[in-house]
């Protein structure tokens, strides 16, 4: 034979050896699992120890079939009329002999069968005698103060109303006392991008103009007495823009804006701040745009030349540049 054959031989061998191996202790487990069962007393256990009626789902083991006149000497029915009345005499394990209970059924029960058949039919003839009369009393009441108070419903609407607008109030001024200042949480600036717009020869920008425009542009007047403009309306969120007076001090008074006359405005941009420091410089752009369209004027950059698309571009550019170096930096 060649090596080959008794290689294949061998292998075969081996394989029917592990099945016969593997059959004899699957046999010897099985002996030695009914060996350990006899021992422990399996065989003497012929009957349950339970109940057959058990029923383990129930709090109780099973349902019970409880007789009608079982029901009735445990109190849970009412028997007949005749024998309620018998019970009163002969069944003397149910009358209590002291306590509340005896005193009530000295009040209520009567002596004489009869009367109690009287008392009975009486109170199933004239029911409104009993509860009933309650009831309607009762009713009546309610009735009655729906009646009177009907009249007064707009009135308690209204200080309901009051009560709930001084709370708004209140909460609302809380609020406003415990947020800081507009502008008040900027961080300090590294790179600032400036847009100025210069009112047209002879004819300066108005203050009460330039304050109803910076409102409705979403400004709010604060810190430094300048305006500036939150990513959202809570002052605690990053500040997008400012914006102040080209005249020296540059600031902007609520009460001064009236009688103010300026020749110019500048917006300003810090970095870092804003979350989205492109979207910023896009709004502070449009609302620099926005002044030119309704009061005139022109745009400049920082050194006070003309703004033009080339120069917008390159305070985009450096709004990327100054992005990546904090990425680098981060990193």
């Amino acid at each position: 034979m060649s090596l080959r054959e008794w290689l294949i031989a061998i292998g075969t061998l081996v394989i029917i050896g592990i099945v016969v191996d593997g059959i004899r202790r699957m046999h010897r487990a099985r002996k030695e699992s009914i060996a350990i069962s006899s021992g422990m007393g399996v065989d003497e256990l012929d009957d349950s120890p339970l109940d057959p009626d058990f029923n383990p789902e129930l709090p109780n083991g099973g349902a019970r079939i409880v007789s009608r006149g079982t029901l009735e000497e445990q109190g849970y029915l009412k028997s007949d009329h005749s024998d309620s009345l018998s019970s009163l005499d002969d069944d003397q394990d149910f009358a209590p002999e002291s306590g509340w209970g005896a005193e009530r059924q000295d009040a209520y029960a009567p002596d004489e069968p009869e009367q109690a058949v009287h008392l009975y039919e009486s109170e199933q003839v004239n029911p409104v005698a009993g509860g009933d009369s309650r009831d309607a009393a009762a009713a009546q009441t309610v009735d009655d103060f729906t009646r009177d108070n009907a009249g007064s419903s707009p009135k308690r609407d209204e200080v309901v109303s009051d009560v709930q607008e001084d709370t708004a109030n209140r909460e609302v001024a809380q609020r406003d006392a415990n947020r800081p200042l507009a502008g008040a949480n900027r961080p300090e600036a590294k790179e600032v991008l400036v847009i100025n717009v210069l009112s047209p020869q002879e004819k300066p920008f108005a203050g009460a103009v330039l304050k109803n425009l910076f409102e409705a542009c979403g400004l709010e007047f604060g810190d430094l007495d300048i305006y500036h403009r939150h990513e959202g309306s809570d002052t605690t969120t990053p500040v997008q823009f400012s914006v102040a007076s080209a005249v020296e001090p540059g600031t902007f008074r609520p009460e001064d804006m009236p009688a103010l006359s300026t020749p110019g405005i500048s917006f300003f941009m810090s970095l870092p701040g804003p979350t989205n420091a492109m979207q910023a410089f896009e709004f502070m752009l449009e609302t620099a745009q926005c002044v030119v369209r309704n009061m005139g004027g022109e745009l400049k950059d920082e050194r006070r030349s003309v703004m033009t698309p080339q120069t917008i571009e390159h305070c985009r550019q450096r709004i990327r540049e100054f992005e990546r170096k904090q990425r680098f930096h981060r990193v």
